[in-house]
C-alpha cells in the first residue's frame, strides 16, 4: 500500500474515525512501517521518529480536501501539562471526498496485512497517548538503529538525541514493544 492508503487506514481506523495529533499519527505510521518493513524515511526528530515523507503526504490531502484538518488551541495552563509544551493539537478525519478513495483502499490485496498490524498496535493501552507511544517509539528507535539493549544504554543515548527518558519511562513502554515482538521479553531489556 502507499503513504495515501496507509494515512487514510491509520485515520478511519480511530475511535469516531478521527485521529487526534500529528505525533500520535506519527508514531502509529512508524510502528506500522517496522512492523511490515517499510521505509517511510524516518529520522530521529525532537518528539521521536519522524518522516517527512508523512507529514508531505499528510499536508497534501488536507489540501486538496481529502483529510479534514481541525487545529484545537491550548491555554497557557494546558500547555504546561502537556509533556511536549505544544501549543496546539490537530485532529484529523476523512471528507466525503474520501469515501472512494477509501473504497479503493480497502480492495488492495495488502489493505488485510496493514490493517492487522495496526489493530496489533491499537489493541494496545498506550495506542492513544501520543506522549507514551512517543516514548514507545524513541525506545525502539535507539534499540533498532542503535543496537542498545539496556535501559541505561537507552536512556544515555536518548540524552545524545535530546531526548528526556527516565528509566520508569522506559520499563513502562516496553510490555508494548514486547506484545508486538518488537522486543524479546526481558525485565530490563
Amino acid at each position: 500500500m502507499n503513504i495515501v492508503d496507509i494515512l487514510l487506514l491509520v485515520i478511519k481506523s480511530e475511535p469516531g474515525e478521527e485521529l487526534r495529533g500529528r505525533t500520535l499519527l506519527q508514531k502509529k505510521i512508524y510502528f506500522l512501517s517496522v512492523l511490515l518493513k517499510e521505509n517511510f524515511g524516518f529520522s530521529a526528530h525532537y518528539y521521536g521518529p519522524y518522516s517527512s515523507f508523512v507529514a508531505e503526504h499528510l499536508d497534501g490531502l488536507v489540501n486538496y480536501g481529502v483529510i479534514k484538518e481541525f487545529t484545537e488551541s491550548f491555554t497557557a495552563t494546558s500547555v504546561e501539562q502537556n509533556a511536549f509544551g505544544e501549543i496546539r493539537r490537530h485532529t484529523y478525519s476523512l471528507t466525503a471526498d474520501a469515501e472512494e478513495m477509501w473504497d479503493a483502499t480497502q480492495q488492495k490485496l495488502e489493505f488485510q496485512e496493514w490493517n492487522e498490524a495496526l489493530q496489533a498496535i491499537n489493541e494496545q493501552k498506550i495506542s492513544n497517548d501520543f506522549n507514551r507511544l512517543s516514548i514507545a517509539a524513541k525506545v525502539h528507535y535507539i534499540v533498532s538503529w542503535e543496537g542498545e539493549s539496556t535501559v541505561e544504554e537507552v536512556k544515555q543515548v536518548a540524552e545524545e538525541y535530546g531526548w528526556d527518558l527516565e528509566e520508569d519511562d522506559i520499563e513502562n513502554i516496553l510490555f508494548f514493544l514486547e506484545a508486538l515482538s518488537l522486543v524479546p521479553y526481558t525485565p530490563h531489556f
